[in-house]
């Protein structure tokens, strides 16, 4: 398996992440994974409550380009071990044959970390980076 990225990165710090997974053999799986960045302290905070994967950065960029890592690592890892469905459906993800589903956005919401968030007042911005798997095994 390979994983390539590319990263668009404008000055108005919208970022978008596409993340290619190719195998040899296999169906080819589209998703959305959304993550929230924030700052807390002196550090921005990126994370993914459909996942609980968070990293962090010096600044908004490197925050984001730490979560793309931590995703990457993350997938490589649930694949090589045979466990990316499982985790998938274990953190309320809809996983068949022909498709796989984040929760969606409300659910995402109702996360325990998000919601200490929205009652802090923190703000936030959320990211959507669309995702192609070739293979769930």
């Amino acid at each position: 398996m390979e994983l390539k990225t590319e990263e668009r990165i404008s000055t108005k710090k919208k970022v978008k992440l596409r993340v290619n997974a190719t195998e040899d053999s296999g169906t080819g799986y589209q998703f959305d994974i959304s993550f929230f960045v924030f700052q807390e302290g002196d550090v921005q905070i990126a994370y993914c409550p459909s996942l609980d994967l968070s990293t962090s950065g010096t600044d908004y960029i490197d925050a984001v380009k730490n979560f793309y890592e931590c995703f990457q690592l993350y997938i490589e890892s649930c694949l090589e071990m045979g466990t990316l469905t499982a985790d998938l459906k274990a953190h309320g993800w809809k996983v068949t044959k022909k498709s796989i589903t984040p929760p969606t956005a409300r659910m995402q919401l109702r996360d325990k970390p998000m919601i200490e968030l929205l009652e802090k007042n923190v703000n936030f911005q959320r990211i959507v980076a669309p995702v192609r798997l070739s293979t769930l095994v």
